[in-house]
């Protein structure tokens, strides 16, 4: 893709231009697996979803940094200048979804919504269960593996992660109050990321700074669970992502999710999926 260069606030920043894109140019839709492990910063004048499939990797957006890790839906605005830079031991993989304003409007449009409202009462990132993860897989998955002259299957099925994508990240912002606290979302994504994989209620109390009956009502209010539901369906999730992709232990998934034995963390499992850990795994092999 052809790319022009401008300065902002001393900072080099490629802008991608979509007319020098050719799918984006002729359909208003593009998508495409980016494996690299950093990326320039760069802004773009069109939108662009991306999921985060595998790794780890530092994304830096509007001059702050934040972490990315599997499962991640990101929404990047044309307003906004980012780069992405990879973990040199778990290097990032994501699908990359771009779509032009135009076509986002229309999309917007056909779901009873103006792009402005979208964008107003949309999160900017969110976390992807497993099930919501594997949809945009296969969908991607199929995608490249259709010519590019299949216009309307190609057209279709990258349309159909969009209007996907924008309902996930809609109904997750409008699910929560708006009146949530800072602190709150601070911990949600303190114990989203790898870091707390193995963590427990008592830990989220002493991240929140606050006594369990206060942390404990903000959990049911803004999430519709308890602190302990809402950390077993994480752990869960990443129980199933490192069984389905990963061959390690089922006793070091266990450990790494803090569970205090074995016989503990498969009762946890089948309760939550209905088949024991062994048996997800063959399934998904």
């Amino acid at each position: 893709m052809n790319t022009i260069q401008k300065n902002d606030n001393d900072n080099l920043v490629i802008l991608v231009d979509y007319h020098n894109n050719k799918s984006l140019n002729k359909y208003g839709v593009a998508c495409h697996w980016w494996n690299s492990e950093t990326t320039s910063l760069h802004c773009h004048n069109f939108y662009e979803f991306f999921i985060v499939t595998s790794g780890e990797a530092l994304h830096k957006i509007n001059g702050e940094c934040r972490e990315l890790h599997k499962g991640t839906l990101q929404l990047i605005q044309p307003k906004d200048s980012h780069k992405i830079v990879s973990s040199q031991a778990k290097k990032c993989t994501h699908i990359n979804i771009s779509v032009t304003p135009e076509k986002l409007e229309k999309i917007c449009n056909a779901l009873d919504l103006s792009i402005d409202e979208f964008i107003g009462n949309a999160q900017a990132t969110t976390n992807l269960s497993v099930s919501e993860l594997e949809y945009f897989v296969k969908i991607a998955e199929r995608i490249s593996l259709l010519n590019f002259n299949s216009d309307e299957k190609f057209r279709v099925l990258i349309c159909e992660m969009i209007v996907e994508a924008v309902c996930i990240l809609y109904k997750n912002k409008i699910s929560s109050d708006l009146d949530c606290p800072k602190w709150f979302t601070e911990v949600l994504n303190k114990i989203h990321s790898p870091k707390y994989s193995g963590c427990s209620a008592n830990d989220v109390y002493l991240l929140a700074g606050f006594c369990p009956p206060v942390v404990i009502e903000q959990f049911k209010k803004h999430t519709g669970k308890t602190v302990v539901e809402y950390l077993k369906s994480i752990k869960m999730n990443k129980a199933c992502e490192l069984l389905k992709d990963t061959d390690t232990p089922i006793i070091e998934i266990s450990n790494i999710l803090g569970y205090a034995s074995l016989s503990h963390f498969n009762r946890i499992f089948k309760e939550y999926l209905g088949t024991t850990p062994v048996s997800y795994r063959k399934s998904k092999k």
